[in-house]
């Protein structure tokens, strides 16, 4: 039996019992470092010391929002916390609610690299974590053993201070000090929730404040606080920045109109159209397109699309976010990923909207998309659904040759081969979209191909390979078929994944990927330099093949050459906005970084320097518009065009 606390004693205990539970907070920081570790090995290490310490502010805001009940309980000077029962209680919710909070920390600690960004709110929505195949998650317990071995040391840590630390005590007498102890817990209480004494309460965005770089903010952030605040955001913020008619807002218009079109998409009117998004091909691991910030002497793991290059018409190009579900939603519905959950399963998921099926389908086109896994993976069901595609294809509808269709979904080089036969089927002119499945966890391809490929630094790094020569099968059987020399491919990537270089590893390199617009007759040959991103493919597309409808896009054609050029993206509280010569990055309020294109590593922050003074207002001013624009449109449900 425990011997029970004399009123110093307990306040001893308390303290400690909180100073434990924060030391856990420092170790489940350190297995994200661990886990992420690529990420910052070029930072030197005071930025981390640093990012450990201002940590703490932030793990002790995440201890008091999630502990507000207990700690408020044992803070109590009356006789009422002495009693076993309600102690019960309150160990029990301090065991759950603290394990809940580590657990989400836990995940992150690996799960971060897949998606670059804190875990959000959207776990309470359809979470990809949550949607999966179950054998999914045993792959990446093995591989990933040590980031589950610490979080059980920490976890089983957590349990000690649960119960190791007695918080009954002989309270007979209560003394006047002990209304001052409990006066001064309550008010650090109090603090600690708000996260200082600062004017406003502390929220994730202020990560990239402390943080001593903004690639270190996520190492400062703590992702169950970080879920505790977006999880209130079901909403969209109000972006009332400019009165209405201001002249700044009339530069952006989502508006299109048939009949205003480029010179070469005479040749495309009534085209097929084809377009393959590729599971995290980001630029990085594409050697046409990786030659000018290679740092290391590593063999491309992209040949085919490579040779593919060469023949086809590319853009610098954007993902506009870092995870399938919002790619998909950029490129079918030109709808950027600018909430803190993915729009498709956020509370305006259900808007009226038009996408690049809905719009081909009245230009008399037969639309259908292609997954090699299951139906609603990813979300990817909701969306396709939502855009109204006339047939999906999912791993239970494949009939070729045996394949792996037990686990994460049927190998990318059997499903296309599919993809082609079905395609062959359908009647003209069509839209097809395939999205490939093999180069995402757990990075599985047929054995009997093994030793085929390259390896790097990673296993994605091989399977994207494999996905390349899955590419080239399918192009040479499409070759033999009617419908090749009649359609406009368009190849993309979804998002990037697995930075090696420093380059990739910025926010500027970190959401770089290949747009490619490929036509087998050779009539769109060349490089653009103009900024590209994920909304632009759905205009773009539109205005090739010659669309007679109007329709809404928050993107532009790339072939029109008097829309604005540039790539919008938001995380961590951060909306940042790319153009031909610079980087913006904006809090909600103000520019907080602006850096030069020609400075790839985003070293020289130019925000407060005078010389640039105009450039920032500009840039500020433009994305301010853009967001008012979005945030009306969404908000008022006017993301629909009539004819």
């Amino acid at each position: 039996m425990q011997q029970e606390n004399t009123q110093e004693e307990y306040w001893e205990t308390l303290l400690c019992k909180l100073g434990a539970l924060l030391v856990i907070f420092s170790g489940v920081r350190f297995l994200f470092l661990c886990g992420n570790y690529k990420m910052f090995a070029s930072e030197p290490p005071w930025h981390i010391f640093k990012a450990f310490v201002v940590g703490i502010r932030f793990d002790l805001a995440t201890i008091a929002i999630f502990n507000l009940p207990v700690w408020g309980f044992w803070s109590l000077p009356f006789k009422l916390r002495s009693w076993k029962f309600f102690n019960a209680i309150a160990t029990g919710w301090f065991l759950v609610a603290n394990f809940l909070a580590l657990l989400v920390n836990i995940i992150d600690a690996k799960y971060f690299s897949f998606t670059f960004k804190r875990m959000s709110g959207e776990i309470f929505g359809e979470s990809v974590l949550l949607t999966e195949d179950p054998s999914i998650y045993v792959h990446m317990l093995v591989e990933y053993w040590y980031i589950v071995l610490g979080g059980l040391i920490l976890i089983y840590a957590l349990f000690l201070v649960a119960f190791k630390f007695n918080l009954t005590n002989k309270t007979d007498k209560i003394e006047k000090r002990d209304f001052t102890y409990s006066f001064i817990s309550i008010m650090l209480l109090i603090v600690c929730v708000r996260g200082g004494l600062q004017r406003k309460p502390l929220k994730p965005v202020d990560a990239n404040i402390y943080a001593p770089s903004m690639r270190m903010a996520c190492l400062v952030n703590n992702s169950a606080f970080n879920i505790f605040h977006t999880s209130k955001r079901a909403n969209l913020p109000r972006y009332d920045y400019f009165a209405d008619g201001d002249n700044r807002l009339s530069k952006i218009s989502s508006r299109h109109e048939p009949g205003k079109f480029c010179d070469i998409c005479r040749d495309f009117q009534g085209k097929n159209v084809f377009v393959i998004i590729l599971e995290s091909f980001s630029a990085e691991y594409i050697g046409a397109l990786d030659r000018e910030f290679k740092e290391l002497p590593i063999t491309t793991f992209t040949p085919f699309l490579d040779s593919l290059i060469e023949k086809s018409y590319i853009f610098d190009g954007f993902a506009n976010g870092t995870v399938s579900i919002d790619g998909l939603t950029s490129m079918m519905l030109s709808i950027p990923p600018l909430l803190d959950t993915s729009y498709i399963i956020s509370a305006y998921g259900e808007n009226a909207v038009n996408s690049l099926a809905s719009i081909l389908k009245k230009d008399g086109y037969k639309t259908l998309f292609f997954y090699g896994g299951k139906s609603n993976s990813c979300n990817f069901g909701s969306l396709t659904s939502k855009a109204q595609f006339d047939k999906c294809y999912c791993q239970y509808d494949y009939d070729g040759p045996a394949s792996d269709i037990s686990g994460w979904g049927v190998y990318d080089e059997e499903f296309f081969q599919f993809v082609a036969r079905r395609v062959n089927k359908t009647k003209k002119p069509f839209l097809s979209v395939l999205f490939s499945l093999s180069s995402h966890h757990p990075f599985l391809y047929p054995q009997r191909l093994h030793g085929k490929f390259p390896k790097g630094n990673e296993k994605l790094q091989e399977l994207i390979a494999y996905t390349d020569y899955s590419l080239q099968k399918f192009f040479e059987t499409a070759e033999r078929m009617d419908w090749y020399k009649d359609t406009l491919f368009v190849l993309v990537a979804d998002h990037t994944a697995c930075p090696q270089q420093k380059y990739y590893q910025n926010t500027l390199g970190g959401y770089s990927i290949p747009i490619i617009f490929f036509d087998p007759n050779g009539k769109l040959i060349g490089k653009s330099t103009e900024v590209a991103q994920q909304i632009d493919i759905m205009p773009s597309i539109l205005d090739l093949v010659g669309s007679k409808h109007n329709y809404f896009s928050f993107g532009s054609s790339l072939f029109d050459p008097k829309a604005p050029r540039f790539a919008i993206s938001y995380k961590n509280g951060i909306y940042q906005l790319i153009t031909k010569d610079f980087v913006c990055k904006f809090d909600g309020r103000d520019v907080v970084g602006l850096y030069q294109r020609s400075d790839f590593l985003l070293g020289n922050n130019l925000a407060k320097d005078p010389k640039f003074f105009v450039e920032k207002e500009n840039l500020r001013d433009f994305t301010k518009a853009f967001l008012q624009h979005y945030g009306k449109s969404i908000k008022n449900n006017a993301m629909i065009v009539a004819d």
